[in-house]
């Protein structure tokens, strides 16, 4: 990476945001490893959604803001870069989640084949830039449907008009019209998607994110993106330095479960029993491997297909491996343990 000779062109505070789920960031943030490993640049981070200087949460989706981190689902990462915000992926982590089409108990749905003329709701935010919750709630079905050698075009779908909701998943959209009957089955994921299927007491006509074959579990979360702005990439170590912190938290996470446990239960909002149930096989630390960026891909041509994307996106042009590298090297090194 370039040096920068002009005092004024350095960067003293960086901007975070992540999704409300598992991530190496919001471990980071919470054990203070983000602020050991920038204050090695006289750098500090400010996390996005505590800002409350002016309404900056659409950056968390479009990622224009100078500066930003965002580690999160692939969706708006996705999105962003496909609408032209000038970003470069330099991770991705895979943690397998509770993905479920749920039914009312009564249903005669029993399998994926099953499916075939049924009424599948999507939800629509369209106060959204990039809809991913009607995105995710598609692949969900795609995934199933292929299953039964179905395609979407088998299905009828029925678009649900949704109110304006927070940051964490909420499903009562889809739940409620669901128990009114004016569809047939939904698409749930996450903690508090197993939440809202054990206590509304809903029939799974099947669960995805744990199937054998990882390209089935392949949605908005699985696997999901670290992301920067551009013009931070030409801030010596910053990035190499960002990354250090999300690989320590993750080694961490591996020996304190429960304190794991705790930040995701305080970051989705689920009950910790459900978030203990609804994650499994989790890799937080990021990586470029050949089969994240593979699904990856997968990923990028489904929401280009189905109208999410204005243009494709090449996840092989978009990534930038060498910070990860060095972060890797510092690790094994030792260099950023204390």
């Amino acid at each position: 990476m370039p040096h920068i000779d002009s005092p004024q062109e350095i960067v003293k505070e960086i901007r975070i945001t992540r999704c409300p789920v598992p991530t190496a960031a919001s471990l980071a943030l919470d054990l203070g490893l983000l602020d050991q490993e920038l204050e090695k640049s006289g750098c500090t981070a400010a996390e996005l959604t505590r800002d409350t200087r002016q309404a900056l949460p659409d950056a968390h989706f479009n990622h224009t803001l100078p500066f930003l981190v965002r580690e999160g689902g692939n969706i708006p990462a996705l999105w962003a870069r496909s609408t032209g915000s000038d970003t470069r992926l330099i991770g991705l982590s895979w943690v397998d989640e509770y993905q479920a089409i749920l039914t009312l108990p009564d249903s005669d749905l029993q399998e994926p084949g099953d499916l075939r003329g049924r009424r599948i709701g999507i939800p629509r935010h369209r106060y959204l830039e990039i809809d991913f919750r009607a995105a995710q709630a598609l692949r969900g079905f795609h995934n199933a449907l292929s299953l039964a050698n179905l395609t979407l075009d088998d299905v009828n779908i029925t678009h649900l008009e949704a109110i304006r909701e927070g940051r964490r998943d909420s499903w009562n959209t889809e739940i409620e019209a669901l128990q009114r009957r004016e569809i047939d089955a939904v698409f749930v994921k996450g903690a508090t998607g197993l939440e809202v299927a054990r206590t509304v007491g809903l029939k799974e006509v099947i669960e995805l994110g744990f199937h054998p074959d990882p390209l089935v579990r392949v949605n908005n979360g699985v696997p999901r993106t670290v992301t920067v702005d551009t013009a931070l990439t030409e801030q010596e170590h910053i990035v190499e330095q960002i990354l250090t912190s999300l690989l320590r938290a993750a080694d961490w996470s591996k020996d304190h479960p429960e304190d794991f446990i705790r930040v995701v239960t305080k970051e989705t909002g689920a009950s910790s029993e459900y978030v203990a149930s609804a994650y499994r096989n989790i890799s937080l630390r990021p990586a470029l491997r050949e089969d994240y960026l593979t699904a990856l891909e997968a990923q990028s041509r489904f929401l280009f297909e189905h109208g999410f994307l204005p243009n494709p996106v090449n996840v092989w042009d978009w990534i930038l491996p060498e910070p990860l590298a060095a972060a890797e090297q510092n690790i094994a090194k030792g260099v950023s343990l204390t």
